[in-house]
């Protein structure tokens, strides 16, 4: 590697590139949390693993089919929402994952040769050869704003949090019911705090009440 004496003009120059790099983090992110259920998959059910899959999936088509299938094929992963709302939908989870990974692979393999800036968007073109169909390549280009990867971001961040429930799940750490019925009691003791505050009851506390985390929507 060639040694740069002083990086301080590199590092300045990198502020335009910041969405890309977050961007790739989450996705890199998510690929290892992916990863990461397979393997416990295989270590905890091997025999359904191998029926799932003949051979250790590594490329993300694979992988991805694999998590559907898991998912589908054991109860207790059903159990287990993708949102805090309680809802699974595995088909939108299988088109979130194509192009989650498909933007990854543009990032990670296409070449910047172009780059657009407005007062509040970046657009930076990528080229990269692909393959269309048996033994013909063509070259490619494809334009992506860090609007865009703004959602593709949040996108990877949550899917992957998903994964590592799924993980969890697997290892006896995580139940869907439990959290649930956890949820549903802070939210009753919050609803009760707030009455006996409303009717003009005065608590004595250092702010913590004021200071709780925001809920979600109520399932």
């Amino acid at each position: 590697m060639i040694y740069h004496p002083d990086p301080t003009d590199f590092i300045a120059n990198t502020g335009e590139y910041g969405a890309l790099g977050k961007t790739l983090v989450a996705l890199s992110n998510l690929e290892f949390a992916h990863d990461e259920f397979i393997f416990k998959m295989h270590e905890m059910n091997l025999d359904l693993s191998i029926s799932l899959s003949t051979r250790f999936p590594r490329q993300f088509k694979e992988k991805t089919n694999f998590l559907i299938n898991a998912v589908a094929n054991v109860k207790k992963l059903r159990q287990v929402p993708i949102f805090h709302t309680g809802e699974l939908n595995l088909l939108w989870l299988q088109y979130q994952l194509d192009e989650l990974y498909e933007i990854r692979a543009i990032i990670a393999h296409g070449s910047v040769f172009y780059s657009e800036s407005t007062p509040d968007r970046i657009t930076w073109t990528f080229e990269r050869f692909v393959k269309k169909q048996k033994n013909t390549w063509t070259r490619e280009a494809v334009k992506i704003s860090n609007g865009y990867l703004a959602s593709v971001h949040d996108t990877a961040s949550a899917i992957k949090y998903y994964f590592a429930d799924l993980t969890r799940c697997l290892e006896d750490n995580s139940c869907w019911e439990r959290e649930y019925q956890a949820d549903k009691e802070i939210r009753q003791n919050r609803k009760f705090l707030a009455e006996i505050t409303d009717a003009g009851v005065v608590l004595e506390d250092d702010g913590c009440i004021d200071a709780f985390t925001p809920l979600g929507p109520v399932e």
